[in-house]
Order: structure tokens, then sequence, then C-alpha cells
């Protein structure tokens, strides 16, 4: 190797752009390709997909009301990559010209797990992935802690279909027109009066309260007097979660009918745990326990929930007493993960080789395997450094030695232990 470079080792081009830390906001197809593309599926993930498409499998047949899954694990662990992995398997869209699905062809080793993706992915699916502490982390005024969080999911409902979230009172109006199927009335007269597009000036509604009063009394006859009444009432408050619950029902019932019957409604909550904890209120936890309790109960399993948590679902569970049991019941599926399957991430999808590349590794380990092993052994040590066990180690790791993989995130623990500005640096 000694006229190699290394960077012409690898199989992808090792300049290219790789997230360290996976945004779930990032819904570029580009994005989701190369996430898509490059997602490993370590041994540790063979089973929390095992896992989840077992109970969610399930529910395809069979009315349920255990609909919450609780992802944990540490900055790194990959949680939040596997909620998003979730979102697009099972929304399974088109993605640079091929399902979201068929990208795990060859990644899943059980064939019966393999099955049971191809058939939850076979189901409609809209899935609604936010960050909570984003959507539901600025209060409105008068807002309660519980009422932030329920805000949160319905301003995502209200979104995802279209309509304006962050202002419930417009959202609600909007939810009605199109209840009546005058959507596109309204917003053509709307243009017409106002001379731009609804869609663009909706955030500034309230600048041009004359038009919008004209446009409500021609598309949906409303009094002159009426229209001003919603305009200066204030309905900017969250609606009850089992009338909530009640909504989204309708909304699944009206897709599953035009579905063929069958559709399926996700709510993936990123950092749930750390929003509830963050804020030490115990009422936090039961409000989500009462949205996850309502949606089970209205929707009977073709509503999930799904939240990621830096703790599991016991240790932010305490916060709330007594009623420990009956949250934890709430999120009947568990998902921890860990940053131990680091190494086994970074060999296939930063540092897998060429084939030609492997073969003059391999070769390589054969000439200087007996000083390899030396480099890494020490005479009265009780822990010697890992170094490489064989000749695919040695291909699969290198320029890097193993004992690395192990020695940087212990690194990493130790600045955001003892660090002011670290301590939400990733470890994986």
């Amino acid at each position: 190797m000694d006229n190699t470079i290394i960077r012409d080792l690898f199989a992808k081009d090792i300049n290219r752009s790789i997230n360290g830390v996976v945004k779930v906001q990032d819904s570029k197809d580009g994005s989701i390709r190369q996430e898509l593309d490059e997602y490993v599926v370590t041994r540790e993930l063979q089973r929390h997909f095992a896992t989840f498409f077992k109970a969610y499998g399930d529910a395809i047949d069979v009315r349920t009301d255990k609909i919450g899954v609780w992802i944990s694990g540490f900055f790194g662990s990959g949680k939040s990559h596997f909620l998003k992995m979730l979102s697009y398997l099972l929304e399974n869209r088109q993605i640079g010209g091929k399902s979201a699905i068929r990208y795990f062809d060859g990644k899943i080793v059980d064939p019966m797990v393999a099955a049971a993706m191809e058939r939850a992915c076979s189901v409609p699916t809209q899935a609604i992935l936010f960050n909570i502490d984003s959507k539901a982390g600025q209060w409105k005024q008068g807002d309660t802690a519980p009422t932030a969080l329920l805000r949160g999911f319905e301003r995502m409902f209200y979104e995802a279909r279209g309509f304006y979230g962050e202002d419930l009172k417009l959202a609600k109006l909007e939810d009605y027109i199109d209840s009546l199927g005058k959507t596109r009335e309204f917003r053509e007269a709307f243009e017409r009066v106002n001379g731009e597009s609804w869609l663009q000036t909706r955030d500034t509604y309230s600048y041009f309260e004359d038009d919008v009063v004209e446009v409500l009394q021609s598309v949906l006859g409303m009094s002159e007097k009426a229209a001003w009444n919603w305009l200066e009432g204030s309905e900017d408050e969250v609606l009850a979660p089992d009338v909530f619950a009640k909504k989204v029902k309708d909304y699944v019932d009206a897709q599953a009918a035009a579905h063929g019957g069958n559709f399926r409604l996700l709510f993936m909550v990123d950092e749930v745990g750390q929003f509830i904890t963050n804020d030490r209120d115990p009422s936090l936890m039961l409000s989500l326990q009462t949205i996850v309790e309502d949606l089970g109960a209205a929707c009977g399993g073709r509503v999930w929930v799904m939240v990621t948590s830096q703790e599991a679902i016991d240790e932010v569970a305490m916060v709330v007493g007594d009623d420990f049991s009956k949250i934890q019941g709430r999120f009947n599926t568990r998902l921890s993960l860990s940053s131990s399957s680091v190494d086994e991430v970074i060999q296939r999808r930063v540092l897998d080789k060429t084939q030609t590349a492997k073969a003059t590794l391999d070769a390589d380990y054969e000439n200087t395997s007996t000083v390899l092993k030396n480099l890494f052994a020490f005479d009265g040590s009780r822990n010697d450094l890992i170094g490489y066990k064989s000749a695919h180690d040695f291909t699969s790791s290198y320029p890097f030695v193993n004992y690395q993989f192990k020695v940087l995130p212990d690194v990493m623990t130790a600045i955001r232990k003892h660090g002011v500005k670290a301590k939400h640096m990733s470890t994986g």
C-alpha cells in the first residue's frame, strides 16, 4: 500500500456530506434518499425492528388501544434517526424513483420481520413527524403546561392537512370550510378580492379584515355581523383531548373511506421526554397519557403515537408518583437504543471499502499481523487496547483501530458531563 491514497480505498466518496445529528424537520428528498440508502441496521436494530413491527402488525387486523411507542436512548444513540426511518417506511412514499421499503432490501436478516415490514408498509399511512419543543415550546398567553403539549399535537394535525396550525382559530375556520367542500372556492374568492394568494397571506389575515369578511359572506353565506364576530372573537383555545381525538377519528374515517377502508395516521414526536422533564411539571406526563388514551379509545389502533426520549419511560414517569403504572400502560411498545454499535455503523456506512482495497488490505494484514498484535498488547496490563482480531476486522476498521471506537465515545461522555457548553453533544 506504499503508493495507495487512503481516500481511494472507500466504496463511497469520503468527502460527501453526512449529517452528524439527524433532525426530524429535514425533509428534502436528497437527504431522505441518502438516509435510507446508508442506514445501517445493526444487530441491536434488527431486534428493535422485530419488536416494533410485531406490535404494529398485530394492530392491522385487530382493534387495539395499545398505540403508544416509547423509544429511549441517550444523545447519539440513533433514536431520532430510528423514528425518521419508521416514518419513511410506514408512509412508503417514492424517494429517488423507488418506494422507501425497497431501500431496506437485504438489510433485514429475519425473513419473517421483512415480511411483517412489507405488510405494514402496504397500508396507506400518513406520518406527522415533529419536534415537540419547536411546536409547543412557545406557549400562548394563558396556556398551562398540559395545554401547551396538546397545542403541539393539534397544530401539527392541522398543518399536516394544509391548514394554518400556528393559529388554531384560523385553522378551525379552514377545517370547517374544508368540511363543506369549499376550500378551493374560498381561496379563489380571496385571491379575486385581495389580489394575493390566501396561502401566502393568511398568516397576516388580520391586516385584510375587510377582504376576509367579504369572502366569508360570499362563500359561506355568513352575515356581515357574524363574519366580524368571528374576526373579533378569541377562539384560539385548544380542544379538549377527547374532542381532539374525535376530530382525528373523523379525519381517519374519511381517509379510510377514500383508501378502500384502510388507513393509518401516526403522530411521531421527537424529544418528548426532554420536553416533559425540562419543565418538571407532572401534569405534562399526565397530559401525554390522556392524549394517547383518548386516541387509542377513539381510533382503535388506526392512530399511533410514537415518541423519543433520552430517558426510559419509568425514569420519566417517576415524576408523577402514584400514576406511574397507568402511564406505563399507555406505552406498551418500548425500545431502548444504545451507542454500543457505533463501530458497526461507522464501518459499514463510512469505512466500507472497494473490492480491490479489501484484497489489498487482507494481504497487508497477513504480512503484518504479528507486528500489529504486538502494538496493542503489553506485558502485565490487565486491559490491553483492543486491536485487530482478524483480517476482516482490520479491513473493516482501517485506517482506525477498534479501541478508538470505544475510547472516543467515553471522551465525549466525559466532556458532556463536565463541560458547560457540551452537555448536548452527541455521544454516538
